[in-house]
């Protein structure tokens, strides 16, 4: 029970008040008390002085019966002693007792019948610490008064903290939807808006992977049914030559696509290891991007583009293999999209600190809520896809990821009259390179 936090704060604060409270008493006691026997010393001299004075104005058959009743009325202990010191009387004080438990005395000279008499007051040591036990008494209330207080308000800092606690056992049984009231002010506040903010990230990402695993699903399936379907057929030997020479085709191309998505899948997973190592080496730029523009020469031929390059010879520090990666699939996506007949520019501009690449082609433009979800895997802006150039919404996270290795940017510029250019801004220098 003592491990729950609730406890130990009502534990330790009743602790430190009581020890707060026992050290109070104890140097209210060892500071006062001097001052509070010198205190009672003086009051007893005055009462002692009053009762001469009420003495002498009493009549003498009542006399005696005044110091009696003085001395029970005011609690003090009343002896008085005879100029030969062999007459005393006792009141409110015993006979045989001639020293009593007092802490605090006096002695007055008291002129009688000629003679000097001697009153002594005394006042019992119970009299005298009353005033403690009161201090201690309040003392104690406080402690109980505080107990109660930090019993509340220790409830009131447990609960949110319980609290919070549900939602994080909530959250690590796959639960993603717990929200938790924010309202406070507080740690607790900026607490439970953290806790907020990670379950919103979590669902996010928890529906991102079932959709990653939905569009896997599917890329590979589609394939799949294909190469069934016509191997079925081909076991069936009931096509012609050319159906059967169609059908391999089919199977062959199928095939390829599968082999561009393991291969792209393969290369994802590389680049989201924390432990991927790129290889940086200064190579052009211009160079390598107009040996992709080449590469891709017959399929840009066979849609009548036309293709321009636009750069001279800028040298960079990156890796060569992963930004060839990079040129290929935005010039495979530029072809894709751009219509037939159509064009695609490829701009190269480049200062001493970063080198802006832009592939332009005036195929339809990327809508307004699709250029941040473009770079998600999966993803495809136009499910009409050109056969010739299949596609599985990869190549752009890929793209992305790259870019984001390089400590570039990669964003989509669609103020055009027609078409859209993806800008690639990169390090000439990264700071890997110091």
């Amino acid at each position: 029970m003592f491990k729950t936090l609730y406890v130990r704060i009502v534990v330790y604060y009743l602790a430190a008040v009581l020890l707060g409270v026992v050290t109070a008493w104890a140097a209210s006691i060892f500071l006062f008390q001097d001052s509070t026997e010198g205190y009672t010393e003086q009051e007893l001299a005055l009462k002692g002085q009053q009762l001469i004075q009420l003495y002498s104005q009493t009549q003498p058959e009542d006399q005696r019966t005044f110091l009696e009743s003085a001395a029970q009325l005011s609690s003090v202990k009343m002896k008085i002693t005879a100029p030969n010191s062999q007459e005393i009387q006792f009141y409110n004080w015993a006979a045989a007792d001639h020293f009593c438990d007092c802490d605090i005395s006096v002695a007055l000279p008291w002129p009688l019948d000629g003679g000097t008499y001697q009153m002594e007051l005394a006042q019992a040591a119970s009299s005298e610490s009353s005033g403690f036990t009161e201090i201690g008494l309040i003392l104690l209330i406080v402690l109980l008064v505080g107990g109660f207080i930090i019993l509340f308000f220790a409830r009131r800092l447990v609960t949110p903290i319980q609290t919070v606690t549900a939602a994080a056992k909530q959250l690590a049984t796959g639960d993603f939807d717990v929200r938790l009231p924010a309202n406070q002010r507080d740690e607790m506040g900026t607490l439970s808006q953290a806790i907020n903010h990670m379950a919103a990230e979590l669902g996010q990402l928890d529906r991102e992977r079932q959709e990653f695993v939905a569009n896997v699903s599917h890329e590979f399936q589609s394939p799949l049914t294909l190469m069934k379907g016509f191997s079925a057929m081909l076991l069936e030997g009931s096509l012609q030559d050319s159906e059967r020479s169609r059908a391999l085709q089919i199977i062959i191309q199928e095939s390829e696509r599968l082999s561009r998505l393991s291969d792209n899948l393969l290369r994802l997973a590389a680049l989201d290891s924390e432990r991927y190592a790129i290889n940086p080496a200064y190579f052009d730029l211009a160079e390598q991007i107009r040996r992709t523009v080449l590469t891709f020469e017959p399929l840009w031929s066979d849609k009548q583009l036309e293709v321009e390059m636009i750069g001279a010879r800028t040298m960079v520090y990156a890796d060569e293999e992963l930004l060839n990666q990079v040129w290929i699939n935005l010039m495979s996506n530029a072809i894709k999209f751009a219509p037939a007949g159509g064009r695609i520019i490829i701009e190269l501009l480049a200062d001493k600190e970063q080198a802006e690449i832009r592939f332009y082609d005036n195929g339809p433009p990327v809508p307004p809520e699709d250029r941040e979800r473009i770079f998600k895997r999966f993803f495809k802006a136009d499910r009409a896809r050109d056969r010739n150039i299949d596609g599985n919404g990869l190549g752009l996270s890929i793209v992305k990821k790259i870019v984001d290795f390089h400590e570039g940017i990669i964003s989509i510029d669609s103020e055009y009259v027609s078409g859209k250019a993806f800008v690639v801004q990169i390090p000439v220098m990264p700071s890997y390179a110091a």
